[in-house]
């Protein structure tokens, strides 16, 4: 996706139609609308106050849709099914891998409350601009405070610790929260996997900051070190990515859960081209 692209997203509502153009005038750099709307609001029902209001609901998002045709933006109805946080996740996954580096806004005002929280509780993650009409006619810009862990996770260590995880500690999907996995199993796991990275980057221009060379005898540093191992485990537990505890057969040994939070960490900022397993996992959604 070219530089400078604006990725709106919005909860299917029945006044979203009106609240578009309101929030296109306050937000005129949008380049791609998206709605987000619960499946059931395109079946059928027998009772006809439900129906009405699903009706409603669906001429909104035809005239979201012809406005943004008007406008020459790109519109994408997207459909979401139970339960709604995870379907969310997933749709918002993948809207960020098919526009990176975009910038993304939400409007939660219309919409049922589950979708409109699911949006709220994901739009932190790619940093976005959150809009709500409250109890007032055009909508507001929420502020937000910012907390990334994109950084963190462009280290591709972090990556492969989740990841190692990710696939031990969820082989059942229907399992909520992640089965524990062994230190051992997780340091000797990445040790096949380890990428060395060095903290400061020398410049070439400046004698000072060139790389030491290393004593005579002594070759750098390129196989993992349980100092190193524990320093990536210590960061990931501390930024709340997995949990750990102390295993119930050896009181010695720690074992370690991935957290939702660093589920959809791994899901958000990962790289496909980190290795296979990463790479596996994510289009796996």
């Amino acid at each position: 996706m070219p530089p400078g692209e604006h990725v709106h997203i919005i909860s299917a509502g029945e006044n979203i139609h009106t609240a578009y153009p309101a929030i296109f005038r306050m937000l005129p750099t949008i380049t791609r609308t998206y709605v987000l709307a619960d499946n059931s609001v395109y079946e059928l029902s027998s009772n006809p106050e439900v129906e009405k209001t699903r009706v409603a609901i669906r001429d909104a998002v035809a005239a979201v849709k012809e406005i943004s045709v008007t406008l020459s933006i790109p519109f994408s109805r997207e459909l979401l099914f139970q339960p709604v946080y995870p379907s969310v996740r997933d749709t918002i996954t993948k809207i960020h891998r098919e526009c990176p580096g975009a910038r993304f806004t939400f409007d939660i005002s219309g919409g049922s409350k589950p979708l409109s929280n699911a949006l709220f509780a994901v739009s932190s993650w790619l940093e976005g601009e959150v809009y709500s009409a409250f109890d007032q006619k055009a909508p507001r810009c929420i502020p937000l405070p910012r907390r990334s862990v994109r950084t963190l996770l462009a280290n591709p260590n972090y990556q492969m610790i989740l990841a190692i995880l990710l696939r031990t500690g969820k082989k059942n999907a229907s399992v909520l929260s992640a089965e524990w996995v062994s230190r051992e199993y997780i340091f000797k796991q990445l040790s096949s996997f380890y990428v060395p990275s060095r903290t400061k980057k020398a410049k070439l221009d400046d004698p000072k900051m060139q790389p030491a060379k290393p004593k005579k005898g002594r070759m750098p540093a390129a196989e993992l070190t349980h100092a190193t191992f524990s320093g990536f485990i210590s960061t990931l537990r501390d930024a709340g990515l997995i949990d750990e505890e102390t295993g119930t057969a050896n009181k010695k040994e720690k074992i370690y859960r991935i957290t939702d939070r660093g589920e959809i960490a791994f899901r958000f900022f990962s790289v496909p081209d980190t290795n296979t397993l990463v790479r596996t996992l994510l289009e796996k959604g």
